[in-house]
């Protein structure tokens, strides 16, 4: 009985080595409306396996990546992204939508992922604060070769877009992206959920705010064109 136990447990090991199994870890960094989520994956039994991975990441509306600023760090190969949409970056959170992204890379032992994010404005409330939670992304692997897809604990396969797709930088060619099938990956550990906190407008101070900034933007204008005034008829006094 002890033995038959023994091997039970000896068999479930060399399983859990010999398949695929991936960690990931979260973190934010800097302050205010822009900032970086980095990822870290590490992977274990990856041995000779070839697969390329995707991280499906979720955005709510109040929150949104520049699309410009991708291409740029694309181009530099900083980051290998695709996004199925033009991000329009001056929309309130009230305004937008929730949107996707995908991430690419390729598996190895470990992976780093930095990528910049941005806030929406939000309606002015009575609250001081907006907490904008950023949940865990999903994790899609392709392999290649029947040796290696067999040693994959999928969950399940998917139609998502190809590798290829982040090479894609005209945003009349967003949907011109190739599908793939990718295999799901769940995480061997419970990833963190990140929390942010975002100043919002005080609705309370409306009535103040609204008379005192058309005011100052009067005063701000007139003396422009008192200066612009004054300007021009000194230069034509030197032309005469």
């Amino acid at each position: 009985m002890i033995r038959a136990m023994l091997l039970l447990m000896l068999c479930v090991a060399i399983d859990q080595a010999a398949s695929l199994n991936s960690f990931l870890y979260m973190n934010i960094f800097n302050s205010g409306f822009h900032r970086d989520v980095h990822y870290t994956l590490k992977f274990g039994g990856v041995g000779r396996m070839a697969c390329d991975l995707m991280l499906l990441q979720q955005f709510p509306s109040a929150m949104y990546v520049d699309t410009d600023q991708l291409t740029n760090l694309k181009k530099f190969k900083k980051i290998n992204s695709y996004v199925p949409l033009y991000v329009d970056v001056e929309k309130p959170a009230s305004k937008a939508s929730p949107f996707s992204l995908y991430l690419f890379e390729t598996v190895r032992k470990e992976v780093n992922i930095t990528l910049p994010i941005h806030f929406r404005y939000h309606d002015p409330s009575e609250r001081k604060f907006e907490r904008i939670q950023i949940e865990s992304p999903t994790l899609y692997v392709q392999c290649r070769g029947t040796s290696t897809k067999n040693l994959l604990k999928s969950t399940g396969t998917y139609r998502y877009p190809c590798p290829s797709s982040a090479q894609i930088y005209d945003y009349d060619k967003l949907g011109e992206a190739e599908y793939c099938d990718w295999q799901e990956l769940e995480f061997s550990n419970v990833p963190t959920v990140i929390s942010v906190l975002i100043p919002v407008g005080n609705s309370a101070s409306y009535k103040f705010v609204l008379p005192a900034t058309i005011l100052v933007s009067w005063i701000g204008s007139m003396y422009l064109i008192y200066i612009i005034v004054k300007s021009g008829k000194r230069i034509n006094k030197k032309l005469l």
